[in-house]
């Protein structure tokens, strides 16, 4: 493919030089841009000239269209973005890009992405554009989310990835946001998970030294005839960096596990959220389940933009029940057949706290 430029505003996006590895290299000395691209630390430049002369490459043999991002005006270096794997044939292609430190917080990779699939629908007619991205990574997911990126769901794998498609008529204009809720998350489970301090206990993130206490509670019959197998802790990390569950070890102030309580959020509406919970048998009756959900209820609406958190128990669990009007959640009725569990389905009672509730405050 021939030099290329296609203007964006106040970035120009151009065919790269073998010059550009310079900026390549200081760019992918930063440890995030490192540890999402999977590069070796440090970068070496040897590395970076060849990154460059790979899309050099590419372009040359028509494998991708493969550009660097540079300021208008003074042609300072910003990042990159590209369509490659294209089959003109099937008119597919995936969307890549990244931005360097210097230019986060500007949308640099969305404007320049949006631009790059505007020349890429129009000028070589690709009928759809694919994308994926390491699970955990949500900056990179907000972006393509703004693009107009349909979610698909989660590939499997030794790392896990986000994917998504994107057709003409999906993409975006400048200036598109998706649901504020959606914008929160992404901040909040793409940093670590806190430690919330909920009055006679503390929700922390769940540890190994927590299963002995977990097999311990989940052995006794009231759990297995209400909650069912145990969370594994490994479970944790991996829903917060989908983004979609915050599970909280309910911890003493001597920091022993008493319980666990997590805040699952809906996939089809990112405002509503659901909590659930199991205090163990020695820890009951002391407060420390309805100071869990209160506290995890008070941080969905705060940090994760919830509007409702609902709870639901199997019709017959009246320790829960108690427990969640303790912590202020209305009960308002019951769902027949609504929860599933080892293949039978039950009737469930279903409440709810919303987020202009006086227990919220």
């Amino acid at each position: 493919m021939d030099s290329l430029e296609i203007p964006a505003g106040d970035l120009l996006l151009r065919s790269w030089r073998p010059a550009d590895a310079a900026d390549v290299h200081r760019a992918c000395q930063d440890p995030v841009l490192a540890h999402w691209s999977r590069l070796h630390r440090p970068f070496p430049r040897a590395d970076a000239e060849k990154f460059v002369a790979d899309m050099i490459d590419l372009n040359g043999r028509d494998r991708a269209v493969a550009v660097a991002v540079v300021n208008a005006t003074d042609g300072a270096f910003l990042g990159s973005v590209d369509l490659r794997g294209l089959d003109l044939e099937r008119g597919v292609a995936e969307l890549g890009y990244w931005s360097a430190p210097w230019a986060r917080g500007r949308r640099v990779s969305e404007h320049a992405s949006r631009a790059l699939l505007t020349w890429g629908f129009g000028h070589l007619g690709l009928a759809r554009v694919d994308w994926r991205a390491t699970v955990g990574n949500h900056a990179s997911r907000l972006v393509g989310l703004r693009l107009g990126f349909a979610m698909i769901g989660i590939r499997p794998g030794r790392v896990e990835e986000w994917i998504a498609a994107l057709v003409p008529s999906e993409l975006t204009g400048a200036g598109h946001e998706p649901d504020p809720a959606v914008r929160r998350q992404a901040r909040i489970f793409g940093a670590e998970q806190p430690t919330l301090d909920a009055g006679p206990v503390r929700l922390r993130p769940p540890a190994e030294r927590d299963r002995a206490a977990i097999d311990v509670a989940y052995a006794d019959a009231g759990s297995r005839r209400w909650y069912g197998a145990g969370q594994p802790v490994d479970d944790a990390p991996l829903e917060w960096a989908r983004g979609r569950e915050a599970i909280f070890a309910v911890t003493d102030r001597d920091d022993a596990w008493v319980g666990t309580a997590d805040l699952r959020v809906d996939g089809k509406d990112p405002a509503i959220g659901e909590v659930g919970f199991l205090v163990a048998p020695r820890a009951r009756r002391q407060g420390y389940a309805s100071a869990a959900l209160r506290e995890l209820a008070r941080w969905g609406f705060a940090e994760l933009g919830l509007v409702r958190v609902q709870w639901r128990a199997e019709v017959g669990n009246e320790g829960s029940r108690r427990v969640a009007e303790q912590a202020g959640f209305t009960v308002e009725g019951l769902l027949r057949q609504s929860l599933a569990e080892d293949g039978r389905r039950y009737d469930c009672w279903v409440g709810s706290m919303l987020s202009t509730d006086k227990a919220a405050a």
